[in-house]
């Protein structure tokens, strides 16, 4: 059986257009983003700052009150989080922020995991406690925000109203 050079082609050629950002292509300021296994291009080491969320529901004229600060430091987190009736505990957290281009400017989203527990770590595949996408940011070098909206457990119908606040000020260190 023998190979002709355009069936060689054809299965090279994918692989020759498909390739990583090289040095050179990406913008100096953002060359470290990379891929990992939470995202295809997490900026997250750039950031230090915090994302706060405040999440309140309402049931039988009793309010729940749940706030989880997440600290980041160099793209290194640290959540403080007070449960609805429970102690505060402090532990490891996770950031994503993901740019949309390789400029300085853009759309933005983040993701931030926090335990939900004291003793506990977040994981890979754990549903992310704060998540913010189809931001916009003039420069990615300071990302400021804040975004009110219902509490996913509100039902109405039956008596149960909420909100959740997010705010979040990262900055380049």
């Amino acid at each position: 059986m023998t190979f002709s050079t355009r069936g060689f082609t054809l299965l090279l050629l994918p692989a020759l257009l498909w390739q990583p950002a090289l040095d050179g292509q990406v913008s100096g300021d953002w060359k470290r983003c990379n891929m990992d296994s939470l995202a295809t291009w997490n900026c997250a080491m750039y950031y230090s700052g915090t994302v706060a969320q405040t999440s309140t529901l309402k049931v039988s004229g009793k309010e729940e009150v749940t706030t989880v600060t997440a600290t980041i430091a160099a793209g290194r987190v640290t959540c403080r989080v007070k449960p609805a009736g429970a102690p505060e505990f402090e532990g490891p957290g996770m950031l994503v922020v993901g740019h949309a281009t390789t400029e300085n400017a853009g759309e933005y989203d983040f993701q931030v995991w926090c335990p939900e527990a004291a003793g506990k770590r977040p994981r890979r595949g754990d549903y992310p406690i704060m998540e913010m996408a189809d931001l916009r940011a003039a420069d990615y070098a300071k990302l400021d925000g804040k975004d009110t909206y219902e509490h996913p457990d509100a039902d109405e119908a039956n008596g149960v109203t909420g909100s959740v606040t997010v705010t979040w000020h990262l900055v380049r260190q």
